[in-house]
């Protein structure tokens, strides 16, 4: 069964994929369009992609993963000015979860990402009624 509680500040938010595929939504071209103009240039197309070889930085295994996903964390996620203030809020939480491979964060982590909204600014906005780009509370299974 899923339990439901109401999000605090230390609710884990993450991208919930099933909200892309069960509205017949294109995760993978929302992905393609947070690249950055070098990359995009890389791929002009989202469907033409292969999967590469990515070693995790913290354990050192080597995962299969998207192509546009690694490119975004490698060349994208470094770059100064791929996270700023000019992005609206949910757009820059969505850069915040592709650049840490969808890391499950509460407010506060985001807020080290995005810190020119306050945590319960970050909070409201991702617990709201409306869904933003599939990010959603991690449901805990009990």
């Amino acid at each position: 069964m899923t339990t439901w509680v109401v999000p605090t500040v230390d609710t884990k938010f993450h991208i919930d994929t099933r909200w892309w595929t069960e509205g017949g939504r294109d995760f993978r071209l929302a992905l393609r369009d947070q690249l950055c103009e070098e990359c995009r240039a890389r791929f002009p197309d989202h469907r033409n992609t292969e999967m590469v070889d990515w070693i995790d930085p913290e354990t050192a295994e080597i995962k299969r993963t998207d192509a546009l996903w690694q490119c975004l964390r490698t060349i994208c996620a470094r770059k100064p000015d791929y996270i700023h203030n000019r992005l609206p809020l949910t757009t820059a939480v969505f850069r915040v979860f592709l650049a840490n491979n969808n890391e499950p964060l509460v407010s506060n982590e985001l807020y080290e990402h995005v810190p020119w909204k306050l945590p319960e600014t970050i909070l409201r906005t991702l617990a709201s009624s409306t869904n933003y780009m599939g990010i959603r509370p991690v449901r805990l299974v009990r």
